[in-house]
């Protein structure tokens, strides 16, 4: 009985810290518009597609100004999502240098209270939040910054750049929320988590 004691009980401890941890790349995500954007992120939630949208054709001049940046792209998603579906809950985006913008309209399934949550990607051992904030406390460490005509650049390059310069600056960190500024320098601010 005693030999059963000394395996339950990290058994026991290892499942405890890995759900502590585990809720590290969960993010609270931000309603922008009337819909959560769901960026480098998926909902914790049910839902159902209800429509897909693209910058496929579009004539926007705020995106064609900007080259493609993130936020330009964004909201132009959104207004024509909100065109298509004034119902809908939010937008799953997804983003390509150099190619075709698009996001699936998207339903919740129910009116559950973490509808707003999502689990977010990592790159290179990182966990990049955006357009959301961690649901983890967490504690800033430092930003990073784009430098010269890197804020003019689209949504995956200046992140990947971010990124790189997180990775230098900040070796051992483990998370980033990226900001992104219409025309001015883009940054990250590097964040560890409490627990």
């Amino acid at each position: 009985m005693n030999f059963m004691k000394y395996i339950f009980l990290p058994l026991l401890l290892l499942t405890f810290n890995n759900n502590v941890f585990s809720q590290n790349n969960i993010a609270v995500v931000n309603k922008i518009q009337g819909f959560y954007i769901f960026n480098d992120c998926l909902p914790q939630s049910d839902y159902d597609v209800i429509g897909e949208i693209s910058t496929d054709g579009n004539t926007d001049k705020e995106i064609k100004m900007s080259k493609g940046q993130y936020i330009p792209v964004r909201d132009f998603l959104i207004k024509s999502a909100r065109q298509v579906n004034y119902n809908a809950d939010g937008l799953i985006i997804t983003l390509v240098n150099n190619g075709i913008d698009k996001a699936v309209i998207i339903k919740f399934k129910d009116a559950a209270a973490k509808n707003n949550q999502a689990k977010v990607n990592q790159y290179q051992g990182v966990y990049v939040f955006v357009d959301n904030e961690p649901l983890t406390p967490n504690e800033y460490i430092g930003t990073v910054k784009t430098k010269g005509k890197l804020s003019s650049l689209q949504y995956s390059t200046v992140r990947d750049n971010l990124l790189d310069r997180c990775k230098i600056e900040f070796s051992s960190s483990r998370a980033m929320i990226l900001k992104f500024v219409n025309g001015g320098n883009d940054t990250g601010d590097v964040i560890k988590f409490s627990k």
